[in-house]
């Protein structure tokens, strides 16, 4: 997801009309990657959260918190030192750029007043968090030695050197005939790349916007003086508004084909690609916190959880690649078997010695050659004929047997992808990690460790009208309680068809089933699997009776019969709603 500086700076506005002056009473770490700080002002308490995670980082006040693991890292111990019972006196934006700064009053020795900062560079795959004193660094999220930047070194001990800011006018601050006279005149391919370059904080996408606004093409070179002074009112205007409305300024989000919002804005899209979706929020906050919503969920050990099954995933294809391989050889065997037959029907015609014979097939009748070894006779090579169809054989009752063993552990390790993908607390990445243990996938490296103290996770449960209730698993062991345990005969059963995903159980207090309930039950079923971002997703909807679960099957397998197939995209505006 891409924020402009200009963006940001709506989010500053906000951070200031809820933080500034409250005290930090609590620093969590939620991931490796992220921050999270509790604060409180009188009897308000509010939060801020930072996601670092390379490409996608972002800082918002979360609507929803996240869970915290047991153990937090040493940056977090080091921030909980530092900043618990500071009071959040100033925050700031470093002109346009994607940096904000948050300053922090704690009491020091002697009752001195010490004023430190903690600063959020949301600058892409360089994003950090880092906490400086007087200039200089504590510590940070991310070391960046002399050896990985030239221009600055981000340790311990070191001079705080910001990242090299943006040159050009502000966007916000500056006069807007000057800003547009600027791009003018600057050497460019086009006008919009010279804007670009003219004015800090934009980029691409709401330079477009601006230059739509004001009837400018942006392939335009040099522009006239009726469309500079256009651009230059439409620049002055949107000054006006986002100073007036500032926190409330409405922001609109550019959502992507697989349903993942690719930028925000604060003028309303007219540049929208084909496939592409607006949606428009009250303030910035508001349009961070759905975009959020959409990325999948970080959390303790699903990364690691995530590679493994990744891994083991890419060596049982590498595998089922040499199997398939090996039973083409194998299908060799009925060759193997007419040749010997072919030799033994005519071996008064063959000689010792002889290296092959122009013999006829005793199946068809036509000629075919057979190669003979020159040291053994007749009926010896027969033998040896006989006994590599014997060998082959054997061989393709062996392969097959592995290549389902295999296609089956593939189908598993797929189950396990998508219950990765639905996992959203520590509960549920906790059970994937058992299951993974009690079949071998993991090896249990700390046995003494008890997880008593972490409360079992319970399937997803929906109430879609005062008739109707969904339940929904997010893992394997999930989706057997909720099949088995939680559905009766006569409730419906749903699942993505020949796509790994969630188990969905139907139930209703009507005498007949709605058919809107069966659609949204399809459409939370289609979204619940690895098919989410999909169109026309196949889903299979039968009685909870015919589904059945094969004995010594693995968690989550089932069999079923009689089912319906209903084809369906998933409505991600629609769901969200429901899984608000």
């Amino acid at each position: 997801m891409n924020i402009e500086g200009l963006t940001l700076k709506l989010l500053t506005d906000i951070l200031n009309e809820e933080l500034l002056g409250s005290k930090i009473y609590k620093v969590y770490m939620p991931n490796p990657q992220s921050l999270l700080l509790l604060v409180r002002r009188t009897r308000d308490t509010s939060s801020l959260l930072a996601d670092m995670h390379n490409g996608s980082c972002v800082l918002y006040l979360p609507q929803q918190l996240p869970e915290n693991p047991e153990t937090p890292p040493t940056f977090c111990m080091l921030l909980r030192k530092h900043l618990e019972e500071g009071r959040i006196t100033k925050i700031s934006q470093s002109g346009l750029d994607r940096i904000i700064t948050l300053e922090i009053d704690l009491l020091g020795a002697s009752s001195k007043i010490i004023t430190k900062k903690l600063i959020f560079e949301l600058t892409g795959k360089n994003s950090n968090i880092i906490l400086t004193q007087d200039d200089v660094i504590i510590d940070s999220l991310k070391h960046v030695s002399a050896a990985q930047s030239s221009y600055r070194t981000i340790l311990p001990g070191k001079a705080y050197i910001a990242p090299p800011p943006q040159e050009g006018l502000n966007l916000l601050t500056d006069d807007p005939a000057k800003i547009v006279q600027t791009a003018n005149s600057l050497p460019a391919a086009n006008f919009a790349k010279a804007f670009i370059s003219a004015a800090t904080g934009v980029g691409k996408m709401t330079t477009l916007e601006l230059l739509a606004a004001a009837d400018i093409l942006p392939q335009e070179v040099r522009l006239e003086t009726s469309a500079c002074q256009s651009l230059a009112q439409v620049i002055g205007k949107l000054q006006a508004d986002m100073q007036l409305q500032a926190a409330k300024h409405p922001v609109y989000a550019l959502i992507s084909r697989t349903n993942q919002v690719k930028t925000l804005l604060v003028l309303p899209p007219q540049n929208v690609q084909d496939g592409m979706q607006v949606k428009e929020f009250a303030d910035i906050n508001s349009a961070l916190n759905f975009a959020v919503s959409l990325k999948p969920i970080q959390l303790p050990r699903h990364e690691q959880l995530q590679k493994l099954v990744n891994s083991e995933t890419a060596k049982l294809k590498k595998k089922l690649q040499a199997l398939q391989e090996d039973l083409a050889h194998a299908a060799n065997a009925e060759e193997q078997r007419m040749l010997a037959d072919t030799i033994m029907a005519n071996i008064y015609q063959i000689k010792k010695g002889q290296t092959s014979a122009e013999l006829i097939n005793i199946y068809d009748g036509e000629p075919v050659t057979v190669r003979l070894s020159p040291i053994l006779s007749p009926t010896e090579n027969a033998q040896a004929y006989y006994k590599r169809y014997n060998k082959y054989k054997r061989a393709q009752t062996e392969v097959r047997i592995q290549q389902e063993s295999t296609e089956e552990m593939l189908a598993y390790l797929e189950s396990l992808d998508a219950s990765l993908l639905t996992a959203t607390t520590k509960g549920e990445i906790e059970e994937i990690n058992q299951e993974m243990l009690s079949i071998g996938l993991l090896k249990d490296t700390n046995k003494k460790k008890k997880n008593a103290g972490l409360q079992k996770s319970q399937p997803l449960h929906i109430r879609l009208n005062p008739e109707a209730d969904l339940y929904i698993g997010k893992n394997n062991k999930q989706n057997d309680y909720v099949t088995f345990t939680l559905g009766n005969p006569k409730d419906l059963w749903f699942h993505t068809k020949d796509i790994p995903g969630s188990h969905v159980i139907l139930k209703t207090s009507l005498p007949e089933v709605r058919q809107e309930d069966i659609d949204l039950a399809v459409q939370l079923a289609a979204y619940f699997s690895k098919a989410r971002d999909g169109s026309n997703v196949p889903v299979d909807c039968v009685q909870r009776r015919y589904v059945k679960k094969p004995a010594g099957s693995k968690p989550g397998f089932v069999i079923f019969t009689n089912q319906n197939t209903y084809y369906t995209t998933p409505d991600m505006e629609l769901i969200q709603k429901y899984l608000k």
